[in-house]
């Protein structure tokens, strides 16, 4: 189930098939519940299944696509609190030279570059 279900928008197409009943706040705590659970609880005892499971996964960890799809939430969406941190610094930067500029006619300073 953990490749059924990844996002809310999994957990509403199940709920609205009949297939989930959701008795929790959100479809988000329903999908975030449900993949930390995955992770953390070992299925079953019989270890024929787990091998099978643990393959399973493994194939499914092992495509290009997830492969990428984990690399853009890791490297790119992770990335976004820095990156407009610095793109905020750069526009006051901006402004103040502008600022600066304004009073101080850096025109004739830029003439001399």
């Amino acid at each position: 189930m953990n490749g059924i279900i990844d996002t809310e928008e999994d957990v509403r197409i199940l709920r609205e098939a009949g297939i989930l009943t959701n008795r929790l706040k959100s479809d988000r705590e329903v999908a975030s519940l449900w993949n930390g659970m995955t992770k953390s609880v070992k299925v079953t005892k019989v270890a024929v299944l787990d091998r099978a499971i643990e393959g399973a996964n493994a194939y499914y960890s092992g495509s290009w696509k997830v492969k990428v799809k984990i690399a853009m939430k890791k490297y790119v969406y992770g990335s976004w609190p820095g990156l407009t941190f610095l793109a905020a610094n750069v526009l006051i930067l901006l402004s103040i030279v502008e600022a600066i500029c304004s009073v101080y006619q850096c025109s004739r300073w830029l003439n001399a570059l």
